[in-house]
């Protein structure tokens, strides 16, 4: 028996080894999709590209052109080199060492970060020929490009009414697919393409994907054009709420749209292959309501950041999304050649009434246009709980959770812990389906966004819930009755950063201010694909509604100002924000309305006429970038093979803190240090500027020269700000710098954290 035992044992140990080598070997051959990046183009035959990438993967596959043509997915050969392909990890190892290879990295999947607002910040009617005494008309020769779930190009937001011609130096296509032909696109969607290699190498095949083609089957491509570029709508409305005219913020503007975005999300493969190709057709601005999930990686691992960086080089604007993660060093797109955009409150709310049996009225947020005929009994979910469920897992109204007996006819107190808005609109679902007349919400995070529910419902903060279920606990019959949802105008400050958006610090380069602006991205109104739930509009909320925002006013600086840089765009819409709310009280933050700063709103918020005329900017070109790239680690050799010209580092940057930046941040003050900025004259020919400084506490900050005199338009002055310690203190703090002439202010945000050494003391 015992000699039984022993073999048997023997016998385990040798199937337990033999299934880890089984697995090794699973993990060593099985396949998975992969990008190979390798830098700019330069001057090559697209398809003498193809023919090399051919060649790179024939020689992982032993010599086999026709496995490497089977692996190989999509190649990379317009604005830049690389190709995707199904490969081993072994693979990929071997390709990521070859010449000419800046980096190979997994073929992630994106997530998008998901009308009055224009009126709100000073943009009224239809205004399409001037702003503040600027000519706009030029805006029909800019082209903004949209990386997003598609377009729906029937939507009165799109129609070409009354507009020229398409641009002669427009180069795209408008691509047939299901439901869009070439003749679907006109003289307002200009061109249009569809991508899902990347989607489809990763994704179930069984999975179907709603119209293989540029038409949006989920609405948020529709919806963040429409903000940004949008004609003027007459009569736009949601179920009868936020009724009126509304239009995006260069309405004559071009839309060139890059499908990339599927139901499940958008993968680098396709995001690459959208920045590839929009380089090639023209466009003059890239708008991206989508990111990677925090922390994101390095600059060159990211198709984000790979796709901006080439976009920037060829002289086009990217403008992105920071995010929905809400808390400090979420914000994603932190290279700083893209604009980052944070998201804000209007001075709109959707709000619906809550009318106690005591008399008293709790306000809260909701879309839901129905309302209670009576008021009826109201108890905590808690009390309702069904099955195995404890009455703590029935107080988050989850799917079956609910006894039917105990909540029929009843209004059901919920809790909410998460952020989409999915699930709390699965929430009034449960509740009705358990014989509930209606629902209030308490959102535990405080995110003010208004949703659609099924029933009345209304969503309340902590602070509220406490009032609310404190009444009912008090009282013997406690009764509720939840009014349809309104419109309202001022009923808080405004603007205010969303709770949901994502903050600074920059995770990646502490150095870079992230995000760099916030804009208007909470309950904003604006077209839709009648796909989805049969609606022309609908409101959403989310850092994917306020970039828009800021790409339709970087199209208008354009129009005005044609041969400005990327960099010079940036640094007019950051330099000219304003840090006061609509009654010039600092901005604040929810859910807890503390006083803001620069890590939750950038330069500050979002001011459409201003950065028309901002005085000064700071410009960059692509060759700071390089010097930028330099001073946070990367070699001269990665750099030839980004950039594939004869950068070198002799020109490197002490730290990446010393890039033309419109903000000036330094994370590790050691003492003392001098950063160095260059401003160029964009208004009058002569001018006097003065500098006027709120330092950072603790911080004495000096400018020199602290006066600029300009006698010509262009004319480029250097200044030096100097920071220097006085009264160490924990953790960052912020102050600004403002150059002043007249009622000209442009303003940088100045960012410092105090060095401390492991005693704690300064250095």
């Amino acid at each position: 028996m015992a000699s039984f035992c022993s073999v048997w044992r023997r016998s385990s140990i040798l199937f337990l080894l033999l299934c880890v080598l089984v697995a090794q070997i699973s993990t060593c051959f099985s396949s998975k999709v992969y990008v190979v990046y390798m830098g700019s183009k330069n001057g090559e035959d697209p398809d003498e590209i193809l023919a090399q990438n051919h060649q790179i993967l024939a020689s992982v596959h032993t010599g086999s052109i026709e496995e490497a043509q089977a692996s190989h997915i999509h190649s990379y050969r317009h604005g830049f080199k690389g190709f995707a392909a199904r490969l081993t990890d072994h693979q990929a190892s071997q390709i990521s060492k070859m010449p000419g290879v800046v980096s190979v990295f997994p073929n992630s999947k994106r997530s998008l970060h998901t009308t009055h607002s224009w009126d709100f910040m000073g943009l009224l009617g239809e205004q399409t020929l001037e702003v503040s005494g600027f000519n706009i008309k030029n805006q029909v020769n800019v082209i903004v490009g949209f990386i997003d779930t598609g377009i729906w190009p029937e939507s009165s937001s799109f129609n070409d009414a009354n507009m020229p011609p398409v641009p002669a130096r427009w180069k795209g296509v408008c691509q047939s697919g299901e439901a869009f032909n070439s003749s679907t696109c006109n003289r307002k969607v200009i061109g249009a393409r569809y991508y899902k290699s990347g989607y489809e190498a990763e994704e179930d095949s069984a999975d179907t994907v709603a119209f293989s083609s540029p038409r949006d089957s989920a609405g948020h491509g529709s919806h963040t054009a429409s903000i940004a570029a949008g004609r003027y709508v007459s009569n736009m409305t949601y179920k009868g709420l936020a009724s009126g005219g509304a239009r995006g913020g260069a309405p004559m503007a071009r839309i060139a749209v890059y499908k990339t975005c599927w139901d499940t999300g958008c993968y680098d493969v396709d995001l690459l292959a959208a920045f590839d190709d929009a380089i090639r057709d023209g466009v003059h601005i890239l708008s991206l309501s989508l990111g990677p999930d925090a922390p994101q990686g390095d600059y060159f691992t990211d198709a984000i950041s790979v796709g901006s960086f080439h976009a920037a080089r060829h002289g086009i604007l990217v403008v992105a999304s920071a995010g929905n993660e809400g808390n400090p060093g979420s914000a994603t797109n932190l290279a700083p050649w893209m604009i980052t955009v944070a998201a804000s409150s209007t001075d709109r709310d959707f709000t619906s009434d809550i009318v106690l049996g005591n008399g008293v009225n709790l306000t809260g947020e909701s879309l839901s246009v129905f309302g209670m005929k009576a008021s009826a009994s109201i108890i905590s979910a808690s009390e309702a709980f069904a099955g195995y469920f404890t009455p703590y897992q029935s107080s988050y109204c989850l799917e079956s959770s609910l006894n039917k007996t105990k909540a029929r006819g009843k209004v059901l107190v919920c809790h909410h812990a998460e952020s989409s808005t999915e699930s709390k609109l699965a929430k009034s679902v449960v509740v009705k389906e358990a014989g509930g007349v209606g629902m209030v919400l308490i959102d535990e995070a405080d995110m003010d966004v208004a949703v659609p529910f099924v029933i009345p419902s209304a969503i309340i903060g902590r602070r509220t819930g406490k009032h609310l279920l404190s009444y009912i606990n008090r009282t013997r019959r406690p009764m509720a009755r939840i009014l349809p949802a309104r419109t309202t105008l001022g009923l808080k400050p405004a603007p205010r950063v969303t709770a949901f958006s994502a903050k600074g610090p920059n995770a990646l380069t502490p150095q870079i201010l992230k995000p760099d602006i916030t804009a208007p991205g909470l309950n904003i109104l604006a077209s839709w694909s009648p796909a989805v739930a049969d609606k022309q509009f609908n409101i959403l909320s989310g850092t994917s509604m306020a970039c828009p925002h800021v790409t339709g006013i970087a199209a208008l600086i354009k129009a005005v100002h044609p041969s400005w840089s990327p960099a010079a765009i940036r640094s007019a819409i950051m330099t000219s924000a304003t840090l006061l709310d609509k009654k010039h009280k600092p901005i604040i933050v929810d859910p807890e309305g503390k006083k803001g700063n620069a890590f939750d709103y950038g330069s500050g918020f979002l001011n459409p006429t201003r950065a028309l005329d901002p005085g000064l900017v700071y410009d960059a070109q692509p060759a700071d970038y390089v010097s930028f790239l330099c001073s946070v680690g990367y070699d001269e050799k990665s750099l030839h093979q980004i950039t594939l010209d004869n950068s070198t580092c002799a020109q490197a940057f002490r730290t990446a803190t010393d890039l033309n930046y419109p903000s000036i941040t330094v994370p590790n003050l050691e003492g003392n240090i001098s950063v160095t900025r260059t401003v160029t004259n964009v208004g009058k020919p002569e001018n006097i500027y003065k500098a006027a400084v709120s330092s950072p506490k603790g911080i004495n900050v000096t400018v020199i020269p602290n006066r600029l005199v300009f006698t010509s338009l262009g004319q480029k002055i250097s200044f030096t700000v100097n920071f220097k310690v006085v009264a160490p203190s924990k953790g960052y703090t912020f102050g600004f710098l403002s150059w002043m002439s007249g009622r000209s202010r442009v303003t940088s945000p100045l960012v410092v954290q105090v060095a401390h050494s492991n005693s704690g003391l300064m250095r």
